[in-house]
Formats: C-alpha cells, sequence, structure tokens
C-alpha cells in the first residue's frame, strides 16, 4: 500500500486549527526514537531525507475507482503495480514563506475515487462541525486523541471498511490515520495494532472485524499529526 500526499489549493480561517508540525506512527512511549516521527514538509528537506520524486507525481492517470473501496486507486509507481491512499492538507505550489506562516497545512481532503477534484471529501476542522457527516465518534486514548471513524456501525461490512480515521484533541482537528486490512510489514512508519486495541477504538465494534482480523492477519495503522506534542494529547 503506497500513501500519498498532495497539495490542494484551500482557505485558512482564524479560529481553524494551527498546524506547526507533520508526524508520523504512535507509540506507547512518546519520546522513544520509533514514535512521533518528524517528516520533512520542503521539497529540500524530503531530498536531505532520501525521499525520491515519483514519475507522473501520482496525478490521476491510471487510476481506477474499486467497486466496493474508493478510497483504494491502483497506479503503476517506479515499476510496481501500487494500490494507493492519498491525502491532501496543503496549498499547491506555496514556497517555504507561506509554510511558516500557514503551517503544515490548510485543512484535510481524503480522496475517495479516481479523480482527485471531484472525489476528495473535505473533512472538518471542527469537532463541533461534524454531526452534519457519516463520521461516527470513537474512543480516546492520551497521547492519540480523539478517534472518528467514516460510516461506522454494528453491522457494517468489512468489505468496505473505510482505511481512514480522524484524530481530534480539544475540538479541533489535530491529526487523521490510515487503517488497512492486513499485516503489511514494509515500513517502520506502520503500527501493528493487536485485535484487542482496534476493537476498544470502534464504537461500536461492527461484529465482522474480529473474524476479518484474523482471516487477514492483522491490521496495518499509521497515526499522522499536523500539531501539538503527544503528551498534550488529552481525552
Amino acid at each position: 500500500v503506497l500513501l500519498c500526499f498532495l497539495p490542494v489549493e484551500s482557505l485558512l480561517l482564524g479560529n481553524d486549527p494551527d498546524w506547526d508540525t507533520f508526524k508520523a506512527t504512535w507509540g506507547p512511549t512518546p519520546l522513544s526514537s520509533g514514535a512521533f516521527i518528524e517528516q520533512p514538509r520542503t521539497e529540500k528537506d524530503a531530498i536531505k531525507d532520501k525521499y525520491q520524486k515519483i514519475a507522473g507525481s501520482c496525478n490521476e492517470s491510471g487510476h481506477y475507482a474499486f467497486d466496493k473501496q474508493r478510497m483504494f486507486n491502483r497506479d503503476v509507481i517506479n515499476g510496481i503495480n501500487a494500490y494507493t491512499l492519498t491525502a491532501y492538507f496543503v496549498n499547491p505550489g506555496r514556497d517555504e514563506k507561506s509554510l511558516k506562516s500557514d503551517g503544515t497545512g490548510t485543512g484535510l481532503w481524503l480522496q475517495n475515487g479516481a479523480n482527485p477534484l471531484t472525489d476528495s471529501m473535505a473533512i472538518p476542522l471542527r469537532e463541533e462541525n461534524i454531526g452534519s457527516t457519516k463520521w461516527t465518534k470513537g474512543a480516546c486514548f492520551p497521547s492519540m486523541g480523539v478517534h472518528y471513524w467514516y460510516d461506522n456501525h454494528l453491522d457494517a461490512d468489512c468489505d468496505t471498511f473505510f482505511p481512514s480515521f480522524l484524530l481530534f484533541n480539544r475540538g479541533k482537528l489535530t491529526g487523521f490515520g490510515w487503517s488497512v486490512v492486513g499485516k503489511f510489514e514494509y515500513s517502520k512508519r506502520f503500527e501493528y495494532p493487536p485485535t484487542a486495541a482496534i476493537q476498544s477504538f470502534l464504537i461500536p465494534v461492527p461484529k465482522c472485524i474480529p473474524k476479518r482480523y484474523e482471516e487477514a492477519g492483522g491490521f496495518t495503522t499509521m497515526h499522522l499529526y499536523f500539531n501539538t506534542e503527544p503528551w498534550n494529547l488529552i481525552c
């Protein structure tokens, strides 16, 4: 599974959350070297950290929507036929000066289909505005935040399990994450929660989850944070 983070245009509202960093991977010990790893936010820093530009820039050509889960799109990247999950959160073409003034992002959109322009889902930046959406409140864990899952209910179909979740802290969007059925041991940034942990964060727990977890050999998750230190993420 390849994860892409690409820019889109948005407006910054004064009462929206300030996103002043970008960190990946939750861990039970926030100060450990393997948890809350800061990610590059400029092209210069990405090159320094040995990131390589993907030919085609992850554009819409070559993607197609799956019948059951539209968030997974397929593309050939560096000669590898891969499934992709894509999130957008910053303005296109901005310079380093804008990064310092605007922060990591000014909005969050999850691509839910083959076309990033027409199929991207806008995410509310404040928890008070999420009631009109299909996002449902899950559990909160200190150093993670309050989880929200999309269209979650007891009789949910695991074949259409939405592979992303939202993270709120003090009523503001603090980050988001990926949650994919199956254990993909391809990156040290991934997390592999036991079945008890997966079930503890879903309210309610869909009846299909325990069986699907066993069949797939686990779940793979990744928490991504836009601001604040982990010890300030409270319930």
